[in-house]
């Protein structure tokens, strides 16, 4: 056998290994066929009914790179040839054969097959599976299998876009509780800073009136020492500011006892995270 050494000899799918670096077609084994070796013939055989076969041609094993027939085409057009003649042959042959068994004889061996299969359906699940689909495909037409893909993909899929729905709205409620929150909080602390505004002004008011208390007494004080007659107004207005700046204290009273005094009840919201 020629070729490139520096390669290993390898059959190309869809063909498989026969032994002696021979390649041979696989049989349809989910159709309830199995490859057999008949003094030195490889056949596909309906395993219920042996009369049913079809011969596997043996090609040699190839040099190349890549594992398909596409692969072993760029490497050996005409050892690609000989192997594409090989797969429709068989295939043809399979698909003729197969049409001619009597239809209850495969529902019959296809339901036998699943007995079996069921009991080592923990151990070989994909066995179990693969006679499933041959009995109910067979039973129901081609259209279960896409009614079984259907099926499948809700049962495995549906849980986890259930889950992904549960998680959003989560999710959705965690941001409106924390919104509202972190709104509370703007709101106490805006109420707050208004508070201290009006503190500050009015403890600027109050200095600014103490002051002018301040220079009226001083000047009333003067005006005694140097026995200067006072106008009896001044005194009016002594006494105007004396009661602003009463009233000014009990401002400063009313606001620090509602900044320092008075209870704020506010239930913040905390959401615990979602595990």
């Amino acid at each position: 056998m020629g070729g490139d050494f520096s390669k290993f000899p390898k059959c190309p799918v869809p063909f498989e290994s026969a032994g002696n670096l021979s390649c041979v077609m696989p049989c349809k084994t989910d159709k309830g066929f199995e490859r057999r070796n008949e003094n030195g013939t490889f056949k596909c055989v309906y395993k219920t009914d042996p009369s049913n076969a079809i011969t596997l041609n043996t090609l040699g094993a190839q040099f190349f790179d890549g594992t398909t027939l596409d692969n072993l085409k760029a490497a050996n057009p005409t050892v690609h040839l000989d192997f594409t003649k090989e797969k429709d042959r068989v295939n043809n042959e399979f698909d003729v054969l197969y049409a001619n068994i009597d239809k209850k004889q495969k529902l019959k061996d296809a339901f036998l097959a699943l007995q079996a299969a069921e009991n080592a359906r923990d151990t070989a699940p994909e066995a179990y599976q693969a006679a499933r689909t041959l009995y109910y495909t067979l039973l129901k037409g081609d259209d279960w299998k896409n009614e079984e893909k259907d099926r499948i993909a809700k049962a495995e899929i549906q849980p986890l876009v259930d889950q992904y729905a549960r998680s959003r709205e989560t999710a959705l409620l965690q941001y409106n509780n924390q919104r509202k929150t972190v709104e509370v909080v703007t709101g106490i602390r805006d109420k707050v800073l208004s508070l201290k505004d009006e503190f500050k002004y009015s403890v600027n008011t109050f200095t600014d009136q103490l002051d002018k208390v301040k220079n009226a007494i001083n000047m009333e004080r003067r005006g005694r020492e140097t026995e200067i007659k006072v106008d009896p107004w001044s005194w009016f207005d002594l006494l105007l500011n004396l009661a602003i700046v009463v009233g000014l204290l009990y401002a400063v009273y009313i606001l620090y006892s509602k900044i320092f005094k008075a209870p704020v009840s506010t239930t913040l919201l905390v959401q615990q995270p979602v595990r």
